[in-house]
């Protein structure tokens, strides 16, 4: 040993080598196979070697490393202890090159050791566990990036084939780690050694791996990112498909770069470069629309670099013109306000306008020209603004030709929610601006776009220079007319008012525009900004007319703007407005019967706010229109009146106005001629207390029969007295005669109310009113004020004695008001005489059995005749008629008879009506039957009793009516309002003996239908659909309607997303079924597509039940919108394990594929950075293969 140290201190390294080769022969010598482990851990020769490993000396530490591995070599030592040993010697080295390059040694051993001979290599090692040696490395000294790039070259560039062939495998985790983790350095020179490499699939599908994961959440990983597109793009220009993927991805990262506040100019000089360079003029298109988006970020420094490169893309390649459309709709906003700062750019952005006017109609597929660019798809499915973009061209494309698919898809972009619509907003500023579309196309871009200033208000600020544009390019009027509407909205940011006000004076000025229509567009701009006021009261003073303004028109215009303001600010600008309404009240002509009718809806929304005090109005109104005959005229009066009763305060004044406006209402009733006058004077006099009113404010004709009581007549006198002028109270007999002598035609608005104030009545009623009196004399409690006192004598009267002065129509009215819906049963009256009714033909047959069955519960002879009416409901042996009015009436039966009398009739009808379902002409009345059974169980008034009775007959025909059945639908429709209990009976799988494709069917409809309220209604079909794989599509297209009928933000649906995924992964360990699994998986991906509003992206909906690639398609982009909805941000963690561990499990290629998509574009979230998610991304891409043809 001494021989050997002193050899090793001589500095010479021939001796140096010498010596080390003597150690090794010593240990070798020493060596016994059996005792291995002991001898690895004693052997004082072994010991020294590897003290010798970190000797300050850089000759003898790299040839003592180069001894270990000869050890290796020689079976001594065993390659994973010495990649331990080597990985310990790291702290306490002095020369980390002897090191790593041992460490690439014992790699090329181990690789060596681990071919299979026909079996491609595969690395053992990973990110995390099993740790790559070099990863370890790395992490425990920063500062050796260089070193270990050296031995990486090294292994790629290894003399020996089968060593440099597998390289890239054996390294593959080192790279993914160099090139991904955000705390790694910003050094390129990872990327320069993949790139250097000779091309192959292994070296393409890993740079796209690693491609993949650059980050764009804060300013250094944009710059990271960056620097990375511009060291692939000069490495690979031989590459087209990689070209044109990064010139997509590129064009997305200017913009990132300008939000962090970095200089995109850079970043546009290498898209232009990487452009030009050939074979990517397909993205062009795509690479425009992505700038265009720019422009709402970009300062005016950079302004001009992004008009420059716009316009040579456009004047040197071909592309779709709604990419121009959506560039130039987002320009406007800066050639409408231009500045110094921006002359030169603005300079470039009109020629780009006028190159855009001169544009034809084209007709290329751009987008379907890189489907089959495998790189390209493969970037653009993990980043969702650039996926959407690309849908979005596509589709367009692709339906261009065909408009009722266009028009259909587009129109069902325009429900999406406002956050979706925000991602979509390019899109549709290209749509706004089509020249040779469909106009209507056009119109629902605009309405999208207006629509989208209520969510955020600052896209006012974008869409104000597109609606001019349009107005004075557009010659189509519609067009014109909707962007002249949406102009006033612009200014719920202030910024734009000085320039919609200069606007506004401008089309006033040059009287272009119809004063009535500037009325409007100024009464807009003053709803929604209130300093613009003044504006629109200045024009309301202004009388005077053009040449070309119709004077009705005009008129009508001031009315309505009046009206408007009055009705959101009364008691600050409607005030103001006063002077105008009253000059609009004073029109007498025919044509101003609109703009009165109006002021005086104006006049109500003042008294509402207390603006102007009711009774001087009255006052100053009574004399203008005592005398008015028109009848919209007369119906707003009406509703002025009705305000009344609610501004009543205690005063002597408002007591008059009460009765004043009581007696004019009761006027209105008596002598108009018009049903829908008496109708709004029924409406508003229907808000009046009785005691408002006093008999001499009722029309003569209504009190003619009015007698004073004996109580009244004690003298002759006393008895010559007409009753109006002694009565305090409004006698019972009058309704009666309300009835009889008010228009014919306007019966029903009597019946409203009359049926209000027996409402009031009843509401008042104290228990003593329901105790029968002796001598049958039922009801004779109620006061001789009584409005159903009244009516119920006088029908008796003419029920038992009939006088035939009263029509039919009279007396149906009357039992109409009588059977109405009252908050209270009606007192126990004797209702024999109601028998007399039952034969005086059909009409009044089902009115008296309507109150009959009302009063089943409080009157023995109502009872009585219900069941006698019930104990005949007989199929066969009575009318259809009855049957019918049964089941119409049955929602009332079941709130007033017991089960026992109402289940007879029940299943014989039933019964009946189903035995001739099949019969041609019959299948109707079942049918009815069930939507009379389902309103009746919608009721939550019926009893309790009787609602199980229903849920038990609906129950018992759920195994025979199949789903391909004509009743189905209306059976589905009952049974979706049965007692949970019940539906749980019925539908649940879990208490069936056997599970049989029918009943699957039946349960997935009715619980899909009841899951739109609650999704968890659809598990227990999720767990057993699981394991029929027939039945799965079916369930499938059950579930998509309740998904989109869900509310997306209630925290229930949450939940039941969550449980979803965990049932999920619980499924995916305790089965090995893969159709199993990979159903659930569609349940969980269909949600997602669902929840996000990206459904409406496929034009197609139908494909997203019946193909999972279309699903699998749209679950990336929907994920990372998902988890951008308020409440979802938090289950961005949750959602990132699912998809890992997802992933890592399924054995279907496309899951896999989309989970680890997914995961990708949740990669700028703060959960995927916090928790690490990018160390998990090496299963990503295991099987991505993107290599491509050159």
């Amino acid at each position: 040993m001494d021989e050997i140290e002193y050899k090793l201190n001589t500095n010479n390294s021939v001796l140096i080598v010498n010596a080390i080769d003597k150690l090794i022969l010593t240990i070798k010598s020493k060596f016994k196979p059996s005792e291995r482990q002991k001898f690895v851990l004693e052997n004082e020769e072994l010991k020294f070697l590897r003290e010798k490993c970190s000797s300050k000396d850089n000759m003898v530490s790299l040839t003592a490393c180069q001894g270990l591995l000869a050890l290796v070599e020689l079976g001594v030592l065993e390659i994973a202890h010495t990649m331990s040993t080597v990985v310990t010697l790291i702290p306490s080295t002095h020369n980390y090159s002897a090191i790593i390059s041992t460490m690439a040694g014992l790699l090329v051993l181990d690789l060596k050791s681990r071919l299979i001979p026909g079996q491609p290599y595969k690395c053992q090692f990973s990110m995390r566990s099993p740790q790559h040696p070099f990863i370890t490395i790395l992490q425990k000294n920063k500062d050796i990036d260089d070193i270990v790039l050296a031995q990486m070259h090294a292994l790629c560039t290894h003399p020996e084939y089968i060593v440099a062939s597998n390289s890239l495998e054996l390294l593959r985790p080192v790279f993914l780690w160099l090139t991904c983790s955000p705390q790694g350095s910003n050094s390129i020179k990872p990327w320069q050694l993949l790139i250097s490499l000779p091309e192959s699939a292994a070296q393409i599908n890993l740079l796209v791996a690693c491609l993949s994961c650059q980050q764009i959440r804060d300013a250094s990983s944009c710059e990271r990112s960056f620097s990375v597109y511009r060291c692939v793009s000069e490495g690979l220009r031989s590459r087209p498909e990689m070209g044109a993927a990064l010139l997509a991805v590129m064009a997305c990262t200017s913009g990132e770069l300008m939000i962090h506040g970095m200089d995109p100019r850079p970043c546009y000089s290498l898209i232009e470069r990487v452009l030009s360079e050939g074979g990517r003029a397909a993205v062009a298109g795509l690479v425009i629309m992505m700038l265009g988006g720019n422009l709402v970020h970009t300062s005016a420094l950079y302004l001009h670099e992004l008009f420059h490169l716009c316009l040579n893309i456009i004047t040197k390649y071909e592309f779709s013109t709604i990419c121009l459309n959506s560039f130039v709709a987002l320009s406007l906003q800066w050639l409408h306000l231009p500045s110094y700062l921006t002359n030169n750019a603005l300079k470039v952005s009109s020629k780009i306008l006028e190159i855009h006017q001169n544009m034809n109609r084209d007709s290329g597929l751009f987008m379907a020209n890189i489907k089959n660019n495998a790189v390209f798809q493969e970037i653009v499915h993990v980043d969702r603004k650039l996926y959407i973009h690309y849908r979005l061209l596509d589709t367009w494309e692709r339906l261009r030709d065909e408009p009722m698919k266009l028009a259909t898809w587009f129109e069902g972009l325009m429900k999406c929610n406002d956050q979706v619509k925000m991602e979509f907003m390019p899109f549709m500023a290209g749509m706004a601006l089509e020249r040779a579309g469909d106009e209507n196309l056009v119109l629902i871009a605009l309405q999208g776009l207006i629509n989208l200033v209520s969510y955020k208000k600052e896209v006012s600020v974008t869409l104000l220079p597109i609606l001019l544009y349009k107005i004075a390019n557009d010659p189509r009027p519609k067009v014109k007319l909707e962007c002249l509407r949406g102009l006033p909205l612009m200014a719920t940011t202030k910024e734009n008012v000085p320039a919609l006000v200069s606007i506004f004076n401008k089309l006033k000025n040059k009287k272009g525009v119809p004063t009535s229509q500037l009325i409007m567009m100024y009464t807009s701009l003053a709803e929604t900004q209130v300093r613009c006021f003044p504006y629109l009261q200045e024009l309301l003073s202004d009388s005077s007319l053009h040449t070309h303004d119709l004077k009705w028109e005009v008129e009508l215009a001031k009315a309505v703007a009046v009206k408007r303001i009055c009705e959101i600010r009364p008691s600050s600008h409607g005030l103001e407005l006063v002077p105008v309404v009253s000059s609009l009240l004073n029109r007498w002509d025919r044509s101003s019967a609109g703009p009165v009718s109006l002021s005086l809806e104006a006049l109500r929304y003042l008294w509402q706010g207390a603006a102007v005090a009711p009774p001087g109005t009255w006052r100053a109104l009574q004399p203008r229109l005592a005398k008015d005959n028109r009848i919209q005229v007369q119906i707003s009066l009406c509703n002025l009146l009705s305000e009344c009763p609610a501004l009543r305060v205690s005063s002597a004044e408002y007591s008059d106005l009460l009765q004043q406006t009581a007696a004019r209402l009761w006027l209105f009733i008596s002598d108009s001629d018009h049903p829908e006058v008496i109708e709004a004077a029924c409406r508003a006099l229907a808000g009046y207390k009785i005691e408002d009113y006093t008999l001499k404010d009722i029309p003569e004709v209504y009190r003619r029969t009015v007698k004073l009581p004996p109580s009244y007549c004690k003298t002759p006198a006393d008895a010559a007295r007409k009753p109006e002028d002694v009565l305090d109270y409004i006698p019972c007999e009058i309704w009666p005669e309300v009835f009889k002598y008010t228009n014919q035609s306007a019966l029903h608005c009597v019946e409203q109310l009359v049926s209000k104030l027996i409402a009031r009545e009843v509401r008042g009623y104290r228990s003593g009113v329901y105790h029968e009196r002796e001598g049958g004399r039922e009801g004779a409690g109620l006061s001789v004020s009584s409005v159903l006192r009244g009516v119920m004598e006088g029908l008796r009267k003419q029920m038992v004695s009939p006088t035939y002065d009263y029509s039919d129509a009279v007396l149906l009215s009357m039992l109409a008001s009588l059977s109405s819906e009252y908050p209270k049963p009606l007192p126990p009256f004797d209702l024999t005489f109601l028998h007399e009714g039952l034969h005086r033909g059909a009409p009044m047959r089902a009115r008296v059995l309507k109150l009959a069955a009302r009063q089943a519960s409080t009157a023995v002879s109502a009872k009585r005749l219900i069941e006698n009416f019930l104990s005949a409901i007989d199929p066969g042996n009575c009318e259809e008629s009855d049957i019918i009015l049964f089941f119409e009436y049955l929602p009332i039966f079941c709130r007033t008879m017991p089960p026992n009398h109402l289940r007879a009739p029940l299943e014989r009808c039933l019964s009946d009506s189903f035995s001739k379902v099949r019969v041609k002409g019959q299948e109707e009345m079942f049918i009815r039957q069930l939507t009379f059974i389902k309103e009746c169980l919608d009721c939550d008034k019926i009893h309790d009793a009787n609602r199980t009775l229903l849920s038990q007959l609906v129950e018992n025909y759920y195994t025979v009516i199949d789903d391909d059945h004509v009743a189905w639908p209306a059976y589905l429709s009952a049974c979706s309002s049965l007692v949970v209990s019940c539906v749980e009976r019925m539908s649940s799988p879990s208490s069936w003996w056997e599970v049989s494709p029918p009943l699957l069917r039946k349960s997935s409809q009715l619980r899909s239908l009841l899951a739109a309220n609650r999704l968890a209604w659809i598990n227990e079909i999720v767990d057993t659909a699981a394991g029929h794989v027939a039945e799965q599509e079916f369930t499938l297209r059950c579930f998509l309607p309740a998904l989109q009928a869900t509310d997306v933000d209630l925290p229930t649906t949450r939940e039941w997303f969550l449980q979803l995924m965990a049932r999920t992964q619980v499924a995916f360990k305790e089965t090995e079924e893969e159709s199993a699994r990979l159903y659930l998986c569609d349940v969980f991906f269909l949600s997602v597509v669902v929840f996000s509003g990206l459904w409406r992206l496929e034009p197609a909906g139908d494909l997203l039940v019946t193909d999972r690639d279309a699903r699998l398609e749209l679950a990336p982009a929907g994920v990372s919108l998902l988890v951008e909805r308020d409440g979802w941000r938090d289950y961005t963690t949750q959602l990132l394990e699912w998809l890992c561990h997802t992933r890592s499990v399924t054995r279907h290629a496309g899951v896999s594929r989309c989970c680890g998509r997914a995961v990708l574009a949740l990669r700028h979230t703060k959960a995927f950075h916090d928790h690490a998610v990018w160390m998990k991304l090496e299963k990503n891409f295991d099987k991505l293969d993107v290599c491509c043809e050159d």
